[in-house]
């Protein structure tokens, strides 16, 4: 068994593996800053109730994007299990080429999600994660990632609009809007989750004339992205899993090379 943790600012995403196939997910919330004997029994006490056992991991990887816990994070899991996590880098490990300015700036969640696509799916490919921010990352039909867009998240812009203008409305990613409002909550809805998918579909289509090797497979992934993709006019699939199973592609690059 092995075990892969994503690591953001509130929640710890668990993804757990046997036979190089993903069995089961867990989000574990927890706080930033703790010692390592507070993440060990989080993160012990989670496995155990989720009926896990623990003494049958065999090695496991972090990736983490909070500043401040990745240390304390890595110790935890070595002394939970015994053995020291491989941590995720955007390194050679990745087997990626990536071709923008910078690649050492591209971020550890997109390279995951790209590694895992260009596992599972036909090139050329648009990867897409919706999260705090939404990202598009270009991939060539030989599998370069050509470079990334980076939008508001669908969250980041109801916060953002609620703290500026002090409207009243509900944080709603469920609602089935149509594009003319008839109350300020439908409005929002309309602007928020309309607007979300259709800057979406504007920008696979700018993608794909800028790739110039004809239709891309879309991949999405993220929590809210199986609520916007019905409102996409693209063809997209939704994986959420995606960027687990590219941590734990990395985690097998990481013990043959």
């Amino acid at each position: 068994m092995v075990i892969c943790f994503d690591a953001g600012n509130t929640d710890l995403v668990a993804g757990i593996f046997c036979d190089d196939k993903i069995v089961n997910t867990l989000r574990i919330p927890y706080k930033k800053e703790q010692s390592a004997d507070e993440y060990r029994q989080i993160i012990e006490a989670h496995l155990q109730n989720s009926g896990i056992d623990i003494t049958a991991v065999e090695g496991c990887l972090l990736c983490c994007v909070a500043q401040g816990t990745a240390v304390q994070l890595a110790c935890a899991m070595e002394m939970l299990f015994g053995t020291s996590p491989v941590i995720f880098r955007n390194d050679e490990t990745c087997r990626l080429n990536i071709l923008t300015e910078n690649p050492y700036e591209v971020g550890t969640d997109i390279i995951a999600g790209c590694m895992a696509a260009k596992a599972q799916f036909p090139m050329p490919c648009v990867v897409i994660d919706m999260g705090t921010a939404t990202t598009l990352t270009a991939m060539d039909k030989d599998a370069n990632v050509l470079g990334v867009s980076i939008l508001t998240g669908v969250f980041t812009s109801m916060w953002a609009l609620k703290e500026r203008t002090g409207l009243p409305f509900e944080e709603n990613i469920e609602a089935e809007p149509k594009a003319i409002g008839t109350n300020t909550q439908k409005s929002i809805d309309s602007g928020i989750i309309l607007g979300s998918a259709y800057a979406v579909d504007g920008l696979i289509q700018s993608f794909e004339e800028e790739i110039g090797q004809g239709e891309c497979t879309i991949v999405a992934t993220g929590g809210i992205s199986q609520f916007i993709v019905p409102h996409c006019r693209t063809n997209i699939i939704v994986d959420n899993n995606l960027l687990i199973e590219g941590l734990y592609c990395y985690y097998k690059n990481s013990i043959i090379k």
